[in-house]
């Protein structure tokens, strides 16, 4: 459950981070975490909640007892919504400002529009309006909604779930998670450039096509692919677009994995280059996107980058665990990386060429342009695809 099933999560949580409970104020519940070498987070993305409590294991009831009270006795204070809803207007504000910051938001909107889980926030009129009383009786209820535990460290299963059961206290029957808003992924069918206007002397620019949902039979083909193309300084977009060519900064690409298994992929090429050399960059681009050049050395290296790096990867700690719900959302019933590890070497020049040719080659994209208008060639980039000029309160969604 996140701020896809409840927008407030997100502001709830950064709320309570500033508040204290009845019988202690927000500095001296740090004191007491920091005397038990203890810490706490809660945060929210779209799509899950996370409530962390970490340190030293022996003071862990005492840090799991204290972070209970918090969550459910933690008191308002209007004072501190009203500088906490400052600093967010403050935030949002700064965050059109930065170039990175602009360049992200016209890629979402790109795949979704103007609605998606980037603009799904709280207004300024909401947040002005909002009594504080009910971002608090949020994470007061959390706890009573369905949910997984996590637990990483030297307590054994039974003492971990003796200490849950003692001090994690729960509604007797959990409620389901409210259903998600759902956010529409947009169909690309023809060539369009998406223009967003940003003062500097070189553009970010990324080619944007939807692909198919999720196919864990292409994963070995699909990862070969990106190591192989866009995946490092050895790859032949970086060879052909940085090193031949002298055309960007920076440029990569690759056919992205979807966060959820019912997600579509995307094929995604990048570029951040000079104003003047635009047009130069997306021809260059779009040529190695179509005609893919063939390199027998370049695959052998990304073969033995991919191989070195599973050998070599250690996934240690917590990270077991979300590395496992990760692997069995997407239908894996072993280490995803097993997968890649049996499969890489036995694919050939002809199976990666194959992959660009089905998933790749002449295939529609949106053309995200981040830049300053004034200082980019108009005439040409209208070849290319129907532009759109949008303004920061569409990609920014306030």
């Amino acid at each position: 459950m996140g701020t896809d099933n409840d927008k407030a999560l997100s502001t709830a949580f950064r709320y309570l981070d500033f508040l204290g409970t009845s019988k202690l104020s927000a500095e001296q519940i740090k004191s007491e975490f920091y005397k038990l070498a203890c810490k706490f987070n809660v945060s929210a993305s779209t799509e899950r909640s996370y409530v962390l409590v970490s340190g030293l294991s022996e003071n862990f009831e005492k840090a799991l007892e204290l972070f209970e009270d918090i969550l459910s006795d933690a008191q308002t204070d209007a004072t501190i919504y009203k500088n906490l809803i400052n600093d967010i207007f403050k935030e949002r504000n700064n965050n059109k400002l930065d170039q990175t910051t602009n360049f992200s938001r016209l890629e979402n909107y790109a795949i979704y529009g103007a609605l998606s889980p980037m603009t799904n926030i709280l207004s300024k009129k909401e947040l002005e309006t909002l009594n504080p009383e009910e971002l608090v009786n949020r994470t007061k209820n959390l706890k009573n909604f369905e949910h997984k535990i996590l637990y990483y460290g030297p307590l054994s299963e039974k003492e971990i779930v003796e200490i849950i059961n003692n001090k994690h206290f729960t509604a007797d029957n959990l409620q389901p998670v409210p259903e998600a808003v759902k956010f529409e992924f947009q169909d690309i069918t023809e060539n369009t450039v998406l223009l967003a206007e940003y003062d500097a002397k070189q553009i970010y620019m990324s080619l944007l096509h939807k692909s198919n949902v999720f196919d864990k039979n292409i994963e070995p083909n699909r990862i070969l692919y990106n190591e192989y193309f866009g995946g490092n300084m050895s790859s032949i977009t970086f060879q052909e677009m940085r090193e031949a060519r002298g055309l960007a900064y920076t440029a990569r690409a690759t056919y992205q994995k979807p966060a959820k298994p019912m997600y579509p992929y995307y094929m995604r090429a990048y570029i951040a280059t000079q104003n003047d050399k635009m047009i130069e960059a997306i021809e260059a681009f779009n040529e190695i996107l179509n005609n893919m050049p063939l390199s027998q050395n370049t695959l052998d290296i990304a073969k033995e980058n991919l191989i070195t790096g599973i050998r070599t990867e250690r996934i240690l700690r917590e990270d077991i665990l979300w590395q496992y719900l990760d692997d069995t959302e997407f239908g894996f019933t072993t280490d995803s990386r097993k997968n890649i590890f049996d499969n890489v070497n036995n694919l050939s020049l002809d199976d990666v060429k194959a992959f660009q040719e089905k998933y790749v080659k002449n295939k529609p994209f949106i053309y995200c342009i981040l830049g300053d208008s004034k200082n980019l060639d108009l005439k040409e980039l209208q070849k290319i695809g129907k532009i759109r000029k949008l303004t920061k309160e569409e990609i920014f969604g306030y």
